[in-house]
């Protein structure tokens, strides 16, 4: 069964993820914010590290329906939907509402799809003494929650999770809290302070989204255990004062301020940070400014110089594009996406808009432009995973409205090499030997 495996950094998870701040309660907690700063044992200068994703033990496919796969990109970023997908989605959250029964929510469009998200993970050390736990890192967003000890204690048989009450170095930050709605539910918390170690850089006083209370997606996500967002400023849905990004933070102890992203397909990637290794990519590496996206927040986004489509002619259009490691669907203006199923036999849309194919269909490589080079895609990642018939799949390319940024998400990063440049500002693209 194809699906998209490595680094489905929750895949709806992120992929639907913050659509809209709430506000939680801060009980009794009196303390203050402390400042941050890097323990004595971290490297402290000229750091380097590659972080190796590790499989989830506790993974398992998941069900859910093909309108929350397709509304996922546009409820992470707060989008407009396609008028045929927002219908279908109101319809699948009427349904969802009226009942506590979830497999209502995943059977209202009549297709259940296997979902893979999670398969992959980071392990990041909180605390003193240290507590583990497994992330995913998603580009595409600022924010570090995690499930903690504060959530009803049902919620926590069998899972690991956050205790900052078991911490000697954690403490309570009072009147911050954060919060985020999702597809199928709202994650919501108060924030604490502790020691955060990634490889061997350790942060004092990071702050910590601790949630209280997670939707049922995330709840019958077993053995993830929180997001670490990795955008490049304030994009985080703390309040009432939004905090830098942990990245952002440590880049004064990188040997170089990048950090580069390079998935597989179906297997285990990696994230360096420091530097550029020469040995992940072909050729060389193509760079572009970042573009900001109106009220966008602080995304990974760049305008590419054109597309072609398999053998077809190379079309010169400027467009504008975010890249996200927590989505597994690419969204691309409808005219590009009608254009790539025209090439794929047998495709067709469901009446939500999905697009859906033969799984045994052969797909086309997809090639963008960075300036005067060509980045290729390679088909076989836009097979998302497939129906219930066991014949069709849904595809890792779905449509959006004209004259709109296009989002390339895990299906495209899985193919190519990114560079993250902060000291530049700038993306960095090259091609990669596919697995």
């Amino acid at each position: 069964m194809p699906s998209l495996g490595s680094f489905v950094l929750t895949c709806i998870i992120i992929a639907i993820s913050l659509v809209l701040s709430v506000s939680a309660s801060v009980g009794n907690i009196k303390s203050g914010p402390s400042p941050r700063r890097f323990m004595s044992g971290s490297q402290r200068h000229n750091a380097t590290f590659s972080l190796t994703q590790i499989r989830n033990t506790k993974w398992e496919p998941r069900e859910m329906s093909t309108t929350a796969v397709y509304a996922a990109e546009f409820l992470k970023h707060k989008v407009q939907m396609p008028k045929v997908l927002r219908l279908a989605w109101e319809k699948l959250k009427l349904h969802d509402d009226q009942s506590s029964n979830s497999s209502i929510h995943r059977r209202v469009d009549g297709q259940l799809v296997r979902y893979s998200d999670g398969q992959y993970v980071f392990p990041v050390t909180i605390g003193t003494p240290k507590q583990t736990l497994n992330l995913i890192f998603d580009t595409a967003s600022g924010d570090f929650w995690v499930w903690s000890w504060l959530m009803p204690m049902d919620m926590l048989q069998n899972r690991k999770y956050y205790n900052g009450s078991a911490s000697s170095d954690a403490t309570p930050w009072d009147g911050q809290s954060w919060g985020a709605t999702y597809a199928v539910g709202s994650n919501y918390g108060i924030v604490w302070q502790d020691i955060v170690w990634i490889d061997a850089i350790g942060v004092a006083g990071n702050p910590i989204e601790c949630s209280q209370g997670v939707s049922n997606w995330f709840a019958s996500l077993p053995g993830v255990d929180g997001v670490l967002g990795l955008s490049y400023a304030y994009n985080d849905s703390e309040k009432p004062e939004p905090q830098q990004t942990w990245i952002t933070y440590i880049l004064p102890l990188l040997a170089a301020p990048v950090f580069t992203v390079s998935l597989v397909h179906n297997g285990i990637g990696t994230i360096d940070f420091g530097f550029i290794d020469q040995k992940k990519y072909t050729g060389s590496i193509v760079y572009t400014p970042i573009t900001i996206i109106p009220g966008g927040g602080a995304f990974w986004a760049f305008n590419w110089t054109g597309f072609a489509i398999g053998s077809d002619k190379y079309n010169r259009t400027n467009i504008q594009v975010m890249t996200d490691t927590g989505g597994n669907i690419s969204m691309m203006p409808e005219s590009i996406a009608n254009r790539y199923y025209k090439l794929v036999a047998g495709s067709y849309k469901q009446a939500n808009g999905a697009w859906i194919f033969p799984c045994k269909a052969s797909l086309p490589n997809f090639v963008f432009g960075v300036g005067s080079s060509r980045i290729v895609v390679a088909g076989k990642n836009f097979i998302l995973t497939n129906l219930p018939d066991g014949i069709n799949c849904i595809g890792g390319i779905q449509s959006r409205e004209e004259d709109t940024y296009v989002f390339l998400s895990i299906p495209f990063m899985q193919s190519i090499f990114v560079v993250h440049d902060y000291g530049k500002m700038r993306m960095g693209f090259a091609n990669r030997t596919w697995v």
